[in-house]
């Protein structure tokens, strides 16, 4: 066999490389967040699914025409909303067949949602993140 090459001999000194302005060089720091948002936590294919909450009424059911379209029979049209208030981001049933719940209670008022509570809409189970 042949001797290895010294690799001293092929390394190059180099100085530090700036950004041009016009590339908006990032500074260090924590990674900007998206907002507000419903995970999908457990449902089949759509789990790791990510919902937004960037209207004043977000809509969840099974219609078409909701912000948050759940197709199970086990969701209604119309089956809850979550708002955006002062106090912070409202859950509330829109007089749902099956009831919506948090945290595995039912839902019987319109409450606060903190960040990591479970909300349960029909079968999909998801994850609220402040």
């Amino acid at each position: 066999g042949g001797a290895l090459p010294d690799p001293a001999s092929q390394t190059q000194t180099t100085g530090p490389i700036e950004a041009p302005a016009e590339l908006g060089a990032t500074p260090p720091g924590p990674v900007p967040r998206l907002g507000p948002a419903l995970a999908v936590r457990l449902q089949g294919g759509r789990t790791g699914e990510f919902f937004s909450l960037m209207g004043q009424v977000t809509t969840i059911g099974r219609s078409p025409e909701c912000d948050i379209f759940l197709d199970d029979i086990t969701v209604s049209r119309a089956h809850a909303e979550v708002r955006e208030e002062p106090a912070g981001f409202v859950l509330v049933d829109d007089g749902s067949t099956n009831g919506t719940y948090v945290n595995r209670r039912v839902l019987e008022a319109p409450q606060i949602l903190a960040d990591g509570d479970e909300v349960q809409v029909g079968k999909f189970r998801l994850v609220f993140i402040a």
